[in-house]
C-alpha cells in the first residue's frame, strides 16, 4: 500500500471513530440476507476494491422477506418491488462517496452491485452490464452464482482496512485469491451474462431466483426491479467534488429513440390535421 493511500485510510479511520462499528460485510449470517456490495477492479492492472455501503439497507429491504415455502413463482415476483419507504427525495435511495476508493486513474475500470439471500429459496440481485445482455442463467446457474458471492464476501472481510469503522471497504490485488474484487468477473464464472458497467455509468438492477420447477436446468426467475411507482431501479458512479460517488435511485424511464419518433411524427400528422381543418374553413 503506498503512503498517500495510508493516509487516507488514517484520515478515515480519524473521521469516523466516533461512530457505531457496521464491522465487516454482513452477509446475514442469521437469515442468509446481505448488505449491498459494491465491486471494482481494473483486470489489466489486476487491482480491486470492495465497499461495504454505509447503509445497513439489504437485500431484504429491497425484495421482501421469501415466501417460498407457501408461494410460487408469480408472488415471488410480485413482492420484488421497492416500496415508498426506501425512497427519498428525487427518487434517490442511496447516495454516498466511495470511501477509500484509489482505481480513478485506471482505465480499464469495471464495476458491479449486488446482494444475495441464501436462505430458503436461493435469491440475487445484481446490476445489468453495460452490454445490455439478458442474464439468462438457470436455476443452477443463479445457485452456483451466490455460493461464489458468498465466498467472496467472506474473503473480501478478511482484508478489510478497519472492521471497526462504518465504512467498510478493502483494496485488492489478484495475489489475495477470492478477495480479489475481480475474481467473480463480469459473469460469476459464467454463471450469469454481463454484470459490469464503466465508470460514470448506469445500470438496471435486476432480481434473479430459481423457478419453482424442479429441473436445475429450467431457466430462472428473472425481473428488472422497479419502485412501487412503476419506477425503474438503478445504480450509477459519477464523479463529484474529484471524489467518486455511488448512487442507486429510482427514475422514470426515457421513451427509446422509436418512441420519440413516433410521438413527434404523431404530434406533425396532428398538426397537417389541423391546419386542413383551418383552410377548410377559411374557404
Amino acid at each position: 500500500m503506498n503512503f498517500k493511500l495510508k493516509a487516507l485510510v488514517a484520515a478515515v479511520v480519524l473521521s469516523a471513530a466516533a461512530t457505531s462499528a457496521n464491522a465487516a460485510i454482513s452477509a446475514g449470517t442469521s437469515n442468509g440476507n446481505s448488505e449491498l456490495v459494491f465491486s471494482a477492479w481494473d483486470s489489466v492492472a489486476g487491482v480491486g476494491y470492495t465497499y461495504d455501503l454505509n447503509w445497513s439497507k439489504f437485500l431484504n429491504d429491497f425484495v421482501g422477506i421469501d415466501q417460498s415455502t407457501t408461494t410460487g413463482n408469480a408472488a415471488l415476483a410480485a413482492n420484488a418491488v421497492v416500496q415508498s419507504s426506501m425512497i427519498g427525495a428525487g427518487g434517490v435511495i442511496f447516495d454516498d462517496v466511495l470511501t477509500g476508493f484509489n482505481l480513478a486513474g485506471s482505465s480499464n475500470v469495471q464495476w458491479n452491485l449486488g446482494a444475495f439471500d441464501n436462505f430458503g429459496r436461493t435469491r440475487l440481485l445484481m446490476t445489468q452490464g453495460d452490454a445490455g445482455l439478458p442474464f439468462a442463467s438457470t436455476n443452477n446457474q443463479v445457485k452456483a452464482a451466490v455460493t461464489g458471492f458468498i465466498g467472496y464476501v467472506s474473503q473480501a472481510n478478511s482484508i478489510v482496512i478497519d472492521k471497526s469503522v462504518e465504512d467498510t471497504f478493502n483494496t485488492s490485488v489478484v495475489a489475495d485469491g477470492q478477495a480479489y474484487a475481480g475474481n467473480m468477473g463480469n459473469g460469476f464464472v459464467n454463471n450469469l451474462a454481463d454484470t459490469t458497467n464503466v465508470l460514470g455509468g448506469t445500470s438496471f438492477m435486476y432480481f434473479l431466483a430459481p423457478t419453482t420447477q424442479a429441473s436445475s436446468a429450467a431457466q430462472a426467475l428473472q425481473q428488472q426491479l422497479f419502485s412501487f411507482d412503476g419506477k425503474a431501479i438503478v445504480a450509477k458512479t459519477y464523479l463529484q467534488n474529484d471524489q467518486w460517488r455511488l448512487q442507486v435511485a429510482a427514475v422514470q424511464a426515457v421513451p427509446e429513440p422509436e418512441t420519440n419518433a413516433m410521438m413527434l411524427a404523431g404530434l406533425g400528422l396532428m398538426g397537417f390535421i389541423a391546419r386542413r381543418r383551418r383552410n377548410n374553413l377559411a374557404k
